[in-house]
Formats: structure tokens, C-alpha cells, sequence
């Protein structure tokens, strides 16, 4: 068998890009969860007039634990000692700054990873996390909407510059992005801050966005800074999640919020702040018989999502409709994206018209808002829908000329058994694009839940 790398992308043109994260960060399976997921569903906070005005709530089934299922929820009892160690099946919790060591990464089990820039720290630096204070912890929860009574110090997580390829200032600095977890069977959450520029007190942080070098020296992912929760899958088990398994329709829905963001752009220029859930699938039989193939693809839903000079979004063409596009920095794995639209309406590629996927719950948002589930699913033939596109443009091919030879071709002979795709991960993340170094750029928000699996 073929070995997954471990890559981070780049940058792509405009705002269309993959999430700063690896692909390779999957999915949990929590076999004893069960209930629902987030609170009661409330009309954003901050609505104007082309906000979406829908319900917020979820008009598909109540999710539930199951064999072929991630369902993550901050119940109470993972503030127990080694609790967040044992998830999906994992050793140990990973939680770092600028990940770079596959060896830990892209073990199963739950991540906390943040990437930018730290302030005295030389490039390629990997960096630990250290606990917030209660007094910071107060500031993050009225900035996120995320109750935080039950977050722990343990719980609590920000960038700390005491590491190897860190000055000696570095080493005493902290924050000031950071997540928590509200371990706690009534009010859980996660609350996460992802933020840029000169703080309140007058400094800049010490983690911010990458500068104009990028993450790799060349630019890539420049002015960018992101924080991410996420699930890896131990997707080569014997038996492993399979969201289509059945007759099913995968499914990634997740209950969140957003409590604030800040665009102070400078001169003018274009600041963008978002959230996002996302999940990532593998065809284990392309995996093993297909090389130099992708036998992967992503799926990048926005859930939230504000920019400088945009008051309406609908006039956004890049945004109006899904895409599928290749990632050249994560070895040219298809990234399925767009819009999520009010329950029963369908996202469809800008291109064939073909639709991506569908929403049962709210959809994407632009100003803050409490408590609303975004809810979506990919039938087996819209995921086909993606591998069809995937395969004209890899065989320079018109959409037409597509049939079954050429979908073996580029994703081997098991591309249309249900059994052979499985989850490689299910993530929440947000990201914050940030040129200036001086004014603020932040989003604060969270989730309550997360479910990907068999509608």
C-alpha cells in the first residue's frame, strides 16, 4: 500500500482555497455518545437585509452513534484524565502550533493545531500549547457565544513560543488565538478564537498570520492564520466508517456559533475572516491499487463568512456557486466548496450545473449568530457528480466523454462501490486573511456538535 504523505496547502487564486490544515486530520467515531447536538436554533444576532432569514434548525433526522459514524460531543466525561487521549481510538492528545511531524500528526485521535506565524521563531518551528487564564478564558467565551464553566485548565489551549527555533522573548510569550473545550453533558462546546493584528492592549500577539513569505518561503498561505479542531479516522482498521454504507446519503452537519468578528482593514485593503466544517473521504481500494492517483477528495462547507466591501452576498460570483478544483500543495486531491443555502436547496458546480450536495439546515452566514446547525448531504450520485468533474479535467476530457473506463482510470475499479469509500476526517476550523500587521482581524465561534456519517 501506497503511504499518505503529510502535506499542508497552498494558496489558490481569490478566496477559493483549501483550509490550512492537512487533509490527513480525520474523523472520530464516539460509539457511547448519543442525544442531540446544540442548543435551541436563534435568528442571527446582527441580521441585514441579505442575510439568509431561515430557521436555523435542522429538518433531518436527529443523528445519532453508530457504526459508521463520527459523532463528537463535549459531554462531561471527557474532562476526565486521558478522556480527549483515548478518542478514535488514539493514544494521545495532538496539540501543537505549525505541525510538522507526521509521526504525531497523523496518528487517530483528536487534534488542536493552530498555524501562522510566531512572533521571534524561525520558519518550520513546531510549537507547544500552553492553558489560558480564567481571566482570558471569560474574554473568549463572550467572544465566541460558547458557555465555559466546565472548561478546565487542561481544556484550554493557545500557542506558546517555549520551543526549539524560538528567541528568548519568544519563549516567555503566549496566545493569542486559542480554543477550549466546555466538557459538560448540558452546555458542551467548543469555543475557538482566531485573531490578527494589534490587540486591545496596544501589542500584536505572539501568533499571528504568516507574513509575505508565506508558509513555505514562497508565499504560499501569506497573511493567513488558522486554528482547527480535528478528528482523524484510523481509516486502514478492518472495519472502518463508511458514511454511503447501505442505501445512505453521507452526511456532515454540526450545531454552531459566532459570536463576534472584527474586520479593521488598512488602507483599504481586503481583510476576510471565516468558519467552516469539512470532511475528507478515501477510496481505500484506489489507495492501495492506483498510483499516483488521488483516491481522495475534501469537502469545505462555510459556515460563516465576512469580508471587507461585501454587503451582499449573493452579487459574489465566486461564491454564488460550488466548485471542485484540484490542490496542487496536497497532491492534487480534488477540494469539493461552496456555499451552504437554505434547507432543501441544492449547491451546484459553476460549471456542469451538476449538484455538489444539499442543505437540510441554515444556511451560510454573515454576521454573528447563536445556535444554528448546519446540516448537509452528499448522496452517492453527487459524490459521483465530483468524481465525474474530477476525472474530465485529470483526462482533459469534456464532461460527456466521462464513462465508466475513464472513472476506473482515474479512481480505480472500485470508484462506485459504496463499501470501499470510507472517512478520513472530520474537521471545524476557521480562518482569518490579514495583510496588516497592525489593525485587528478576528472571528470568535465554536460548535456543539459534529456528525459525519450515514443520513
Amino acid at each position: 500500500m501506497r503511504s499518505i504523505g503529510y502535506k499542508l496547502p497552498g494558496s489558490s487564486s481569490g478566496f477559493r482555497r483549501a483550509p490550512l490544515v492537512s487533509i490527513l486530520f480525520s474523523a472520530l467515531c464516539l460509539a457511547a455518545c448519543g442525544g442531540g447536538g446544540g442548543g435551541a436554533d436563534t435568528t442571527p444576532t446582527d441580521g441585514g437585509s441579505e442575510q439568509p432569514q431561515d430557521t436555523g434548525q435542522s429538518t433531518g433526522p436527529a443523528p445519532h452513534a453508530g457504526p459508521d459514524a463520527l459523532y463528537f460531543l463535549p459531554r462531561a466525561d471527557l474532562a476526565e484524565t486521558g478522556a480527549l487521549d483515548r478518542l478514535s481510538g488514539g493514544t494521545a492528545l495532538f496539540a501543537a502550533w505549525n505541525p510538522s511531524d507526521p509521526n504525531t500528526a497523523l496518528k487517530p485521535g483528536m487534534k488542536v493545531m493552530f498555524f501562522g506565524a510566531g512572533r521571534g521563531c524561525s520558519a518550520g518551528t513546531q510549537g507547544p500549547l500552553t492553558a489560558l487564564s480564567d481571566d482570558r478564558l471569560a474574554v473568549l467565551s463572550n467572544l465566541t457565544l460558547m458557555p465555559a464553566a466546565a472548561a478546565k485548565p487542561a481544556l484550554r489551549w493557545t500557542p506558546a513560543g517555549d520551543a526549539d527555533g524560538c528567541d528568548a522573548e519568544a519563549r516567555t510569550r503566549s496566545g493569542a488565538s486559542a480554543v477550549y473545550l466546555n466538557a459538560d453533558d448540558s452546555n458542551g462546546a467548543v469555543g475557538m478564537l482566531t485573531t490578527s493584528g494589534t490587540q486591545d492592549d496596544g501589542a500584536a500577539p505572539f501568533f499571528g498570520p504568516y507574513g509575505t513569505a508565506g508558509q513555505n518561503g514562497g508565499g504560499a498561505n501569506a497573511h493567513i492564520t488558522g486554528t482547527f479542531v480535528n478528528f482523524r479516522q484510523a481509516w486502514s482498521a478492518a472495519d472502518p466508517l463508511q458514511p454511503w454504507a447501505g442505501t445512505a446519503a453521507a452526511r456532515v452537519r454540526s450545531a454552531q456559533s459566532m459570536g463576534a468578528f472584527q474586520l479593521d482593514a488598512a488602507n483599504g485593503s481586503t481583510v476576510q475572516v471565516k468558519q467552516q466544517m469539512m470532511a475528507t473521504f478515501l477510496n481505500k481500494a484506489c489507495l492501495q491499487t492506483m498510483s499516483g492517483r488521488p483516491c481522495q477528495v475534501q469537502y469545505l462547507f462555510n459556515t460563516a463568512i465576512a469580508r471587507t466591501g461585501v454587503t451582499d452576498w449573493s452579487t459574489v460570483k465566486w461564491f454564488k456557486d460550488g466548485g471542485v478544483w484540484f490542490d496542487p500543495a496536497q497532491g492534487g486531491i480534488p477540494i469539493v466548496d461552496g456555499p451552504i443555502y437554505a434547507s432543501g436547496q441544492s449547491t451546484l458546480e459553476e460549471k456542469s450545473r451538476l449538484p455538489l450536495f444539499v442543505s437540510q439546515g441554515s444556511a451560510t452566514q454573515h454576521k454573528a449568530f447563536s445556535g444554528r446547525t448546519f446540516d448537509v448531504t452528499i448522496s452517492f450520485a453527487q459524490l459521483h457528480n465530483a468524481l465525474r468533474i474530477t476525472t474530465a479535467r485529470s483526462l482533459g476530457l469534456d464532461l460527456s466523454a466521462v464513462g465508466d473506463s475513464q472513472m476506473a482510470q482515474v479512481w480505480g475499479a472500485s470508484w462506485n462501490d459504496r463499501d470501499a469509500w470510507v472517512l478520513l476526517s472530520g474537521d471545524v476550523g476557521q480562518e482569518v486573511y490579514n495583510p496588516s500587521g497592525t489593525h485587528k482581524v478576528q472571528i470568535g465561534g465554536g460548535f456543539r456538535s459534529l456528525y459525519v456519517g450515514p443520513q
